[in-house]
């Protein structure tokens, strides 16, 4: 279903792209028409070889604004192609996120998802899913920059800490990086940047436990 933002950004780029066309034919009109207004406004004792030098200046300077145009057009252009790829990732994001909201709520269900890649409880196979729903959240924002290289290190460090987050990748681990290997060169930078921050977790020391996390029935803050 076309929601309204959906429907308010393709008006707004058909109306840049409409408006960028309009100043593109609005310079090739007047250099087109250039030699006709010289015509009919210069006086018959008009130096017509000082004209010529006028106009050919001229003709450089028009040459260089329609050039800026077409610039203008075309990065306009990509923009657009960029906007809409991220919509998309967004809503395919969206959809994917409600399918796993879906499974969770019912185990029954959760046994139609993507089976694990080994035996595991059915509460821990729920955190695992979790677990990669968080990865891939980040790599969402990793995607559209809103997270720059240097704090998704950051991020990632923090999500290593717990021993969920290690085994969710110690398991998974290989399916992100087949995937990811088959993506653009920002899909194989995040992928390698959390193999990165996984071993130098594991450098660090062992994984908080889950049950470190949660004391007197309510959940503690994160260090």
């Amino acid at each position: 279903m076309t929601t309204d933002g959906g429907r308010t950004q393709r008006t707004l780029r058909v109306r840049v792209v409409l408006a960028y066309g309009l100043v593109l034919l609005g310079l090739l009109a007047l250099i087109i028409s250039t030699p006709f207004v010289l015509a009919i406004v210069a006086p018959a004792s008009a130096d017509w070889g000082k004209l010529s030098d006028i106009s050919q200046a001229y003709g450089a300077v028009s040459v260089l604004l329609s050039a800026i145009a077409l610039a203008g057009v075309a990065l306009s252009l990509i923009y657009q192609v960029r906007q809409a790829r991220t919509s998309s990732e967004q809503a395919i994001r969206d959809s994917h996120l409600q399918l796993a909201t879906l499974a969770l709520s019912d185990p029954d269900l959760l046994q139609a998802w993507s089976p694990p890649v080994a035996p595991v409880s059915l509460k821990r196979h729920q955190q695992h899913l979790i677990t990669s729903l968080a990865l891939g959240e980040l790599l969402q924002r990793f995607r559209i920059g809103h997270l720059s290289a240097e704090k998704l290190a950051v991020k990632l460090d923090g999500h290593f800490r717990g021993e969920i987050a290690r085994e969710q990748w110690e398991r998974e681990g290989s399916g992100w990086r087949a995937t990811m290997g088959a993506g653009d060169r920002r899909d194989r930078v995040f992928v390698r940047l959390v193999d990165e921050q996984y071993q130098v977790a594991i450098a660090a020391g062992p994984a908080r436990a889950a049950g470190a996390w949660v004391r007197d029935g309510s959940t503690r803050r994160r260090d």
